[in-house]
C-alpha cells in the first residue's frame, strides 16, 4: 500500500484495522513514528522492511507471529516490544537492526528463525524465554557487542552451530538455569560463552504480559434527531464515525429521503485498550416512528400531537 513512500513521516492507524499486508510500509524511509493499535492481528512480511528512520516499535498483544524480514534493515530502531502473544520469530525479522541494544524474547516464543537478529551491532543484552526449543542459522550472527545472553530453558534449545557466529561469545557472560548449566557447557555453541553462570534472584524476569483493562463497548442511543453515546467505563473518549447510504435523486429534480445513516463508535482511554466497535443504522423514513413499529402511521401523528398538546 505505502511501499516506497519515501517522505512519509508519521502514520495514524485507525483501530478498526485488524491486518497490515505484507510490505506496506516498506522502505519508508522517513517513517519516525508508528502506532499500531490493539485491533491489528496480522503484520504481514516485510511490513516495516527499510524504514530506517523508525525508532520505537510496539507490536500489539493479538498478533502471534512476527514475520519474515518484517523489520529487516530498520537501523534506527533503539525499542522493540515484543507481547507474549508472539510464539514465533521468522527469518531476518530484525536483521540489520544496528541500533538495538537489548532484546526480550517473551516466554511463549517457541522458534527463533533463520538470521533473525543478525547484524544487530549494537545489541548487548538477550533475555530468551523458557520456550524456545529451537534456534536457527546465524539467528544471532554478528551481534559483536553482545554481553549478557539469559536463557530460561531447562532443556537447552536446539540451536544451530552457528546461531552466534561472529558475536564474540567468548567474552560474553551466558545465564541459564542451574540445574541445566553443565549441559549448557557441554552443548554446541552455548559452549563457547566465556562464561557461564546460574540465573538468580537478581536477574531479569521473563513473564506473562500484565492484564490491561478494556474498555466497555459503547452503548448508542438515538432520540429527537441527535445521536449519543455512553459508555460503562467511566472517563473514555468516544471515536465515531458516520456512513450515509440509500439516498436517490428522482425526475432530476426531487430526493428520495430513504436513505440511512450506519453509526460506530469504540471506547478509548490512557491505560486502557480500546473497546469493541459498537453500530447503528438510523433509517431517514423511520425518524417520524414514534412507537418504533418499522412505519410512520396515524398512529406517530396523534403521538406527535397529543405531546404538543402536554397530553
Amino acid at each position: 500500500m505505502f511501499t516506497g513512500c519515501t517522505n512519509l513521516a508519521s502514520v495514524s492507524i485507525p483501530s478498526s484495522v485488524t491486518i497490515i499486508g505484507a510490505a506496506a510500509f516498506s522502505s519508508c524511509s522517513m517513517l519516525s513514528e508508528i502506532a499500531i493499535p490493539h485491533s491489528v492481528e496480522n503484520i504481514g512480511g516485510s511490513a516495516f522492511y527499510g524504514c530506517s528512520n523508525l525508532t520505537t516499535i510496539i507490536i500489539p498483544n493479538n498478533v502471534t507471529s512476527i514475520r519474515d524480514y518484517t523489520f529487516q534493515n530498520c537501523s534506527s530502531l533503539t525499542s522493540v516490544t515484543i507481547p507474549n502473544s508472539i510464539t514465533s520469530i521468522g527469518n531476518s525479522a530484525f536483521n540489520g537492526c544496528s541500533s538495538l541494544t537489548a532484546i526480550t524474547i517473551p516466554s511463549n516464543v517457541t522458534s527463533i528463525g533463520l538470521s533473525a537478529f543478525n547484524n544487530c551491532t549494537s545489541l548487548i543484552s538477550i533475555i530468551i524465554g523458557n520456550r524456545v526449543s529451537n534456534i536457527v542459522s546465524k539467528a544471532f550472527a554478528n551481534c559483536e557487542e553482545l554481553t549478557h545472553v539469559y536463557c530460561y530453558s531447562e532443556v537447552v534449545p536446539s540451536t544451530s552451530s552457528d546461531a552466534f557466529n561472529n558475536s564474540y561469545t567468548e567474552y560474553a557472560t551466558l545465564h541459564v538455569p542451574a540445574v541445566s548449566i553443565d549441559e549448557y557447557k557441554t552443548t554446541t555453541p552455548w559452549s563457547s560463552f566465556g562464561t557461564i553462570v546460574a540465573l538468580n534472584g537478581d536477574d531479569p524476569i521473563v513473564g506473562d504480559d500484565p492484564i490491561v483493562e478494556k474498555c466497555a463497548t459503547p452503548t448508542i442511543t438515538y432520540a429527537n434527531g441527535k445521536v449519543r453515546f455512553t459508555c460503562e467505563t467511566e472517563g473514555v473518549e468516544f471515536v465515531p464515525t458516520v456512513t450515509r447510504s440509500g439516498s436517490q435523486v428522482l425526475n432530476g429534480n426531487e430526493l428520495d429521503l430513504g436513505m440511512s445513516f450506519t453509526v460506530s463508535v469504540y471506547a478509548t482511554k490512557d491505560g486502557y485498550d480500546n473497546s469493541d466497535t459498537a453500530t447503528m443504522t438510523i433509517n431517514m423514513a423511520q425518524m417520524g416512528d414514534v412507537n418504533a413499529d418499522g412505519q410512520v402511521t396515524i398512529a406517530d401523528v396523534t403521538s406527535l400531537v397529543n405531546v404538543i398538546l402536554g397530553k
